[in-house]
């Protein structure tokens, strides 16, 4: 009986110890994983627009949402549009993490730059360059022109030092990248103290970071970093799309195919075609800088319009209504994966309403078009009755198997004459047969 006892103690000792080491285990786990510190890491590659300035608001919101401790900015850009840089720098200095901008690959000048400066903690992989932010316009005959104008230079000047200095960076450097195009590499950029470090890949950068301190608004905020976990944040498949139709050559490609389309179809009188005409110079009209959200809605009437046009105007099933679904399929795409645009401000405003004018001149000529083709389809076949066995008279001298000119019944037509007997001019003449538009002919007697 007491061994049977000192069994049982034993068993409930073994319990306990087995419960304990379960507990700490599972204090250990929670400790790991409340420990655990994301990083997300999003890029900027290529020319920046409006498509890449939504994916940088749609990075800080995500890298927000999880509890992301940095976000780390991989920028390999030659610049872009001016509104959209603007647009980033204004996400970057309101975001409530630290934003860390990394120069890789290659460069990040003019409007790349402007952004690397807005970072809250900037750095470079050697060999990569920054600067030459003076923007620039494009004459009439396509090429690039720098602007000079105070108007359009001080503000840029002004951001670009305003950025600066909340990161306590060297603002005169700030004048000779606008007003000189200044550019520096990475050991100038870190010597002038335009940059905080020079990193060679991620994982040597996110070493430089931990522990660094960055301004937030004008406050102190040191970044500390434990188990570092990587999240890579993609730019949405219908942003890609977009950002690939913002690409000036792209646009300009699609738009002067669209021309031509619809020239041919105006030409041809294969006026289906005009739709196809008319969404490729829309969707060249990315390339224009204007709004993705708002191309993206306008993308998706059209083709709405098209598919209404196709089914309920025209009989059966072509290339407007395959045009439609395209378009549809396009505009959803990018319209639900962009983030929704305001029409608000004079700068909207304006983009809008060159939108319409432009959309409203092209839309109208393609209704009159469709309408003239809906109408050409639907009139009834005229009937034209056969000339064969009718009488006519001859305008020519025509020689047995030679060829001359005839009238029958009001009309003129070449003949050729098959009968036994030459016909002089004003003979009568009866028809036999035709040949394309060739008569066959004899001559015939007068009729009473």
């Amino acid at each position: 009986m007491l061994a049977r006892t000192r069994h049982q103690r034993g068993y409930v000792v073994l319990a306990v110890v087995v419960l304990g080491a379960i507990l700490e285990l599972i204090g250990v786990l929670t400790y790991a994983q409340s420990q655990v510190d994301y990083v997300v890491v999003g890029s900027i590659n290529g020319v920046i627009d409006d498509s890449v300035a939504d994916y940088v608001s749609q990075l800080i919101s995500y890298a927000e949402s999880i509890g992301a401790k940095i976000v780390v900015l991989e920028l390999n850009t030659p610049g872009g549009s001016l509104e959209a840089a603007l647009k980033i720098t204004t996400a970057l200095r309101e975001s409530p993490i630290p934003v860390v901008g990394f120069v890789v690959n290659r460069w990040a000048v003019s409007a790349g730059t402007m952004i690397l400066m807005c970072t809250h903690y900037a750095a470079m992989e050697p060999g990569t360059i920054i600067g030459a932010v003076q923007p620039v316009m494009m004459s009439p005959s396509g090429e690039y022109v720098p602007v000079n104008e105070s108007k359009i230079l001080n503000p840029v000047y002004k951001e670009i030092e305003v950025c600066m200095k909340m990161h306590h960076r060297n603002t005169t450097v700030a004048r000779e990248f606008v007003y000189h195009n200044l550019v520096l590499d990475a050991e100038e950029a870190k010597k002038y103290h335009v940059i905080e470090a020079i990193a060679a890949n991620l994982g040597d950068l996110l070493a430089k970071v931990n522990g660094s301190t960055v301004y937030m608004l004008g406050k102190e905020q040191v970044i500390v970093l434990h188990s570092i976990r990587l999240v890579y944040y993609e730019m949405p498949a219908g942003l890609k799309l977009a950002h690939w139709l913002s690409d000036p050559f792209i646009g300009s490609l699609l738009t002067s195919l669209g021309f031509i389309i619809l020239l041919l179809a105006l030409a041809t009188h294969h006026l289906a075609f005009v739709s196809l005409a008319l969404a490729l110079i829309i969707l060249g009209f990315f390339s224009y800088g204007f709004s993705t959200s708002i191309l993206a809605v306008a993308v998706l009437l059209t083709g709405l319009v098209m598919l209404f046009i196709e089914l309920f105007v025209i009989p059966g099933f072509g290339v407007v209504g395959i045009t439609g679904i395209i378009l549809l399929i396009i505009g959803a795409f990018m319209m639900f994966t962009s983030k929704p645009v305001y029409i608000a401000g004079s700068t909207m405003r304006a983009a809008f309403y060159t939108l319409l004018a432009i959309i409203l001149p092209l839309s109208g000529l393609a209704s009159i078009v469709i309408y003239k083709a809906v109408r050409a389809w639907r009139m009834k076949p005229v009937y034209t009755p056969s000339v064969i066995g009718k009488r006519g008279k001859a305008i020519d001298d025509i020689p047995v198997g030679g060829t001359g000119f005839v009238m029958v019944e009001g009309e003129y037509w070449q003949a050729i004459n098959k009968g036994d007997e030459p016909i002089r001019k004003g003979d009568h003449v009866l028809v036999l047969d035709k040949d394309g538009s060739i008569l066959i002919v004899k001559k015939a007697e007068p009729s009473n």
